[in-house]
């Protein structure tokens, strides 16, 4: 009983920032993902990997310029490094995701046909391929294994023109493992390197958002 009402009455609060006159609309989002991971070993160095992402978007916003975001986006995204004085070939790993962040969002009119916003919140993730093998010159390991689900931050800014179109940055930081091995990192004559390997996903974005 306790946790209804203090939901009711969290609504209720929200409620003089949502008026009547709150905006709703509907757009697709696209962008470029810049994508990098940090791992749990310094024997690899990534390189950054360039993907995409896409999918629709929808906006509810209030008087106050306090709303929020949410999207269903198709990401392409993975992991890619060359040559170290460990590893001595190039591997890229690409990885495809259903992202759904739902931001928090703030915007600020300047002029009537320019404003700028920023955003922040959760996003999860669902891993559409499964894992891959990775076999280099001096190391192998095991079975790369991509992480089925996914949940993370979201941080974004970026302005809107003509009251239609947005065009932003935006850094989306996991925080949970999105990649492990599934066994150890040896060299050929069967020594250990590395007992295992966890990695990060971290993705800079450029997206434009087009509501109709």
């Amino acid at each position: 009983m306790k946790k209804k009402t203090t939901a009711i009455m969290f609504v209720i609060l929200l409620m003089p920032a949502f008026s009547l006159q709150a905006g709703v609309r509907i757009g697709v989002k696209a962008g470029v993902n810049l994508a990098n991971a940090s791992f749990s070993t310094d024997a690899i160095r990534m390189d950054n990997f360039t993907g995409f992402q896409i999918g629709p978007i929808i906006e509810l916003s209030s008087l106050s310029g306090i709303g929020f975001d949410a999207a269903v986006l198709y990401s392409r995204q993975g992991v890619k490094f060359n040559g170290t004085s460990i590893f001595d070939a190039d591997y890229s790993g690409k990885t495809s995701t259903l992202d759904i962040p739902i931001n928090l969002k703030m915007k600020f009119s300047l002029i009537k046909i320019f404003g700028l916003y920023f955003t922040a919140g959760p996003y999860v993730s669902f891993k559409l391929d499964n894992q891959g093998s990775l076999s280099l010159d001096k190391v192998v390991i095991n079975e790369w294994i991509n992480k089925q689900f996914g949940v993370g931050l979201n941080f974004g800014a970026g302005f809107e023109l003509l009251k239609h179109l947005q065009l932003g940055i935006n850094y989306q930081l996991a925080l949970n493992e999105d990649y492990s091995s599934n066994g150890s990192i040896v060299d050929y004559a069967g020594e250990i390197i590395q007992p295992d390997v966890n990695g990060k996903t971290r993705i800079w974005s450029i997206t434009a958002a087009f509501f109709f």
